[in-house]
């Protein structure tokens, strides 16, 4: 066998290739621990994200969201509103801001935000029943603003995602969950309130009617800028309390709570769940457990024989507040009606204005 010659600079050369070779390497694990560190980031991204649909994760989140201007709605002799968007979660979402024509305070409007309740079609969340045009927030809940906005109060009023055209219609599919990500919404819209004009924003109140009660307990809890809170007709109890309670409801060919009957209302809670990827613990999600960390005083409002929402579930939740020492109120109406379309309205209207103006900052 015939060697190659060796050069005197053979040695240089050797060292040259084999650092070379070794910078490849060392090149290569750089990019395999960046794409290493990437996955991870990923991955942490995504945890912390599911797991804000816990109680203390959307304690830890951060909100922060800005307004725009949309269009004017209409003038009355008591209120002009308008139309106006915030992003949540990336998601292009609307509220309705209704304007009082009362006299201005010297540091302006007190805000009050306004969380609707349960739609069967949240597309149509806003629509008139009667010209099918959109006319927010709809028939059903048309006087709410305006009652209170003819007494001062500038009331803004989010649409929730997936309702009316706001973005994120999938999220009104994923049954329990959809009042955390709503409330999501909430906080996100409550961190831009402070950029309408006219507005005092150290007398933020909140009024959930509801499924807005639930979300009105989540958003409590994971801000302390609303000075004091109502709840009508609130859903407040537990997923599980929830199952038993509408199962049997919408079960119509069936008197009693079965296992088949739970499964129709929790709908495709479950396969939601599975789909996070990971375990999340729906427990951890209820605001009636964590009621010993709300500090906003709270009025309640619950009409004994309506059957949307029992009565109990606000008796119960009063029981919690008291428990716990808390600043609250809860007054029942010999009623069936769901949103107090009677005269039991005017009362809690009265009610509440008394209450936010004990717990308003002059």
């Amino acid at each position: 066998m015939i060697m190659p010659k060796r050069e005197k600079n053979d040695n240089v050369m050797t060292k040259d290739i084999i650092m070379q070779y070794y910078s490849k390497i060392l090149c290569i694990c750089g990019i395999l621990l960046l794409l290493s560190c990437k996955q991870e980031s990923d991955i942490e991204r995504i945890e912390k994200y599911i797991s804000s649909l816990s109680i203390n994760g959307l304690q830890e989140r951060a909100y922060k969201s800005t307004l725009t201007f949309e269009k004017k709605l209409a003038s009355t002799n008591t209120y002009n509103s308008e139309l106006v968007s915030f992003v949540s979660d990336s998601l292009k979402a609307y509220a309705l801001v209704t304007i009082p024509k009362t006299e201005k305070p010297k540091n302006g409007y007190p805000v009050l935000v306004f969380g609707h309740g349960f739609h069967p079609e949240p597309k149509k969340y806003g629509v008139s029943t009667k010209t099918g045009q959109d006319w927010r927030p709809g028939d059903y809940y048309r006087g709410i603003p305006e009652a209170y906005a003819k007494e001062g109060y500038l009331v803004v009023t989010p649409d929730y995602r997936g309702h009316n055209i706001s973005e994120g219609f999938e999220y009104t599919k994923t049954s329990y969950l959809a009042s955390t990500y709503y409330a999501i919404d909430m906080l996100n819209l409550i961190s831009a309130v402070k950029e309408i004009e006219n507005t005092d924003i150290n007398n933020l109140f909140y009024l959930g009617h509801s499924m807005g009660g639930d979300v009105g307990l989540k958003t409590l809890l994971a801000t302390n800028q609303i000075k004091a809170a109502s709840i009508w007709s609130g859903v407040s109890a537990s997923t599980l309390e929830q199952a038993l309670y509408y199962g049997k409801f919408y079960d119509k060919d069936n008197n009693e709570t079965t296992p088949t009957s739970m499964n129709r209302y929790m709908g495709n809670l479950n396969k939601t769940i599975s789909n996070l990827g990971f375990e999340y613990d729906i427990n951890s999600g209820d605001a009636i457990n964590f009621i010993n960390e709300i500090n906003t005083p709270i009025i309640l409002h619950h009409a004994r024989w309506e059957t949307s929402v029992p009565y109990q579930w606000s008796e119960s939740l009063a029981a919690k507040l008291f428990k716990y020492n808390k600043a609250f109120e809860l007054h029942a109406y010999d009623s069936k009606n769901h949103l107090f379309k009677d005269e039991n309205r005017l009362k809690a209207v009265q009610k509440d204005l008394e209450f936010f103006k004990k717990h308003q900052i002059n």
